[in-house]
Formats: structure tokens, C-alpha cells, sequence
């Protein structure tokens, strides 16, 4: 899955650092009070260089969920989980994978940015189906349960989540087992439609 492309490692540093430091910020400060000056400081970067990254919050946190993505499809590489995204072990493991960004994920709901982790969830869907190019209704499937895993995984944060991932991997599989997403045009596809 491509995002964005990789910054030059000294790059990389300086957007980790603004990245950390908002996060930082977003635990002890209101989101809206946070200005680029405590950003700065709190990363011990410059104006220049945060302007020559970033024109918003909002795009810190963006980048940040494509960073996450990244980390996530490398993981999934190497885990040898080569199934399709609506398998039992797939949803596991990406709840397992999504456990370890929690904190991120209460700061966006906590200033009020939440369809970030909206976005993303698109984004990847969209990506590992090859369905960027497509028409909205095509799309719209994927739109459907990329909101549900969505609405499912910020409620299980709110819940503390106190439910094992196990049984939350299997509440979904078993929505979508039936259900399963195909490309427009194949045989599942047509026959799924007349259903």
C-alpha cells in the first residue's frame, strides 16, 4: 500500500519529534489552545522547520496516521498473514496492531479529530483493494466497513477495552463472513447482488 513517500531520514527525525511533541501537548492542553510555539519548543525544533513540514495540526496528526499505516502494512508483510482483510486472523491482528496506538486514538477523540482514524481505515481499505479509482458506489462497501470497524474499535477504547480482541475479531468476522467484499464485476460479485 502506498501513502506517502518515505522523508530523508534527518526529515524523518525532525516530523517525529513535532509529532511526539503534539501528543504530548494534547494530553495536558486543550487542542484548539495548542500554538505552534509549544509545538516547536516541546519538539526543540524551529519555526522553519516546522513550517517546511507542516501547514496544520490536523496535518500532524494526518501524517501520523499515515505513519501508522506504513508500520502496519510492514508489519503485516512479515507476520505472513498473506490472507484477504475480512479473515478472522486479519481483523486479529489488526485490532492487536491498533491496541498499541490507543493513546493516539483518545487524543483524537479527545480534540474532537476522530475522522482522522476514519480516513485512514479508507484509506487503507481502498489501497488493499485497489479501488481508489473506482465510482462512489463501488467504493461504498468498503465505506461501509471500514465505518464499522471504525465505530467498533473507538467504543472498544471508550469501554477501556475490557474485551479480549479475540472476541471483538470474532463479533466482526462473523458480520462480515457472509458479507465479504469483491470487486466490482466478479462472479461473487454478481452473485451476491441478486441476495
Amino acid at each position: 500500500m502506498k501513502t506517502r513517500k518515505n522523508p530523508r531520514p534527518a526529515n524523518q527525525f525532525t516530523k517525529q519529534c513535532i509529532m511526539e511533541a503534539l501528543l504530548q501537548l494534547m494530553h495536558t492542553q486543550d487542542y484548539n489552545e495548542i500554538s505552534i510555539t509549544d509545538i516547536t519548543r516541546r519538539a526543540g525544533v524551529s519555526r522553519m522547520s516546522y513550517y517546511r513540514n507542516y501547514n496544520s495540526k490536523d496535518e500532524i496528526l494526518m501524517d501520523y496516521m499515515y505513519q501508522i499505516l506504513r508500520e502496519y502494512v510492514q508489519e503485516l508483510e512479515s507476520s505472513g498473514i498473506q490472507s484477504g482483510f475480512q479473515t478472522y486472523g486479519h481483523i486479529l491482528h489488526s485490532l492487536k496492531y491498533l491496541q498499541k496506538y490507543k493513546d493516539y486514538v483518545l487524543c483524537l477523540q479527545k480534540a474532537n479529530r476522530s475522522e482522522i482514524l476514519l480516513h485512514g481505515l479508507d484509506m487503507y481499505m481502498l489501497a488493499v483493494t485497489d479501488t481508489r479509482e473506482k465510482t462512489f458506489l463501488e467504493k461504498s462497501r468498503l465505506y461501509y466497513y471500514s465505518g464499522a470497524l471504525y465505530n467498533i474499535f473507538t467504543h472498544w477504547i471508550q469501554d477501556g477495552m475490557e474485551a479480549d480482541p479475540e472476541a471483538v475479531a470474532q463479533v466482526i468476522y462473523d458480520h462480515v463472513k457472509y458479507n465479504r467484499f469483491f470487486p466490482a464485476g466478479t462472479d461473487a460479485d454478481n452473485s451476491n447482488s441478486s441476495a
